[in-house]
């Protein structure tokens, strides 16, 4: 049965109209996605940097969205024990770093009494609880070839957190860390 001016199946025009609208917008959101996910790119192996303060309070880390992401690039102190080898491939880094020879106690002020930042970060077991000293030392190094900014972690930052590694190490008002959570903390700026 024909009715005039409406011709048959007419009424299923607007369905098929918004089914098509709704392709497109998905085709168009399908390519735009890609291109807005592609405006910063960091480096896969990079941590991204935050000072000990900023680290130390998650609502800070989610209250400024503006706020400097830094990446990290810092080494273990596994890298850097390996890395002391004159055979080693990374060795230039070790020698750049000026790592050969330091004293501990040169660097911190005090602990494992002639022992240089190599031996220290070679340590095991019960000579270095939570291995701070290796953590420190390594941290130490990778600041002084520039992998993690001075902005992020100072020397001054890592004398306090040797000084303060029983428990009284406060990274921001109100907070503390023991040395467990200080070495917590400076392995987020050692992603290799």
């Amino acid at each position: 049965m024909s009715v005039p001016g409406h011709s048959i199946g007419s009424e299923n025009r607007p369905k098929e109209n918004k089914q098509r609208a709704r392709r497109r917008f998905i085709h168009g959101v399908g390519v735009a996605v890609p291109v807005i996910m592609t405006v910063k790119s960091s480096s896969a192996l990079a941590a991204q940097c935050f000072a000990p303060s900023a680290a130390a309070s998650i609502a800070l880390l989610h209250s400024r969205l503006d706020r400097e992401h830094l990446d990290c690039l810092g080494r273990t102190p596994g890298f850097w024990v390996n890395a002391a080898k004159p055979g080693n491939p990374n060795h230039p880094y070790w020698v750049t770093a000026g790592g050969e020879g330091v004293l501990f106690s040169t660097v911190f002020g005090s602990g494992f009494n002639g022992k240089t930042l190599k031996q220290v970060m070679a340590l095991n077991g019960n000579q270095d609880q939570w291995q701070l000293g290796a953590h420190l030392s390594a941290a130490y190094l990778n600041n002084k070839i520039g992998w993690v900014p001075d902005t992020v972690l100072s020397l001054q930052d890592l004398r306090d957190m040797w000084a303060g590694r029983l428990g009284t190490y406060t990274p921001t008002a109100g907070v503390t860390w023991d040395g467990g959570q200080i070495v917590a903390y400076l392995q987020t700026t050692m992603p290799l």
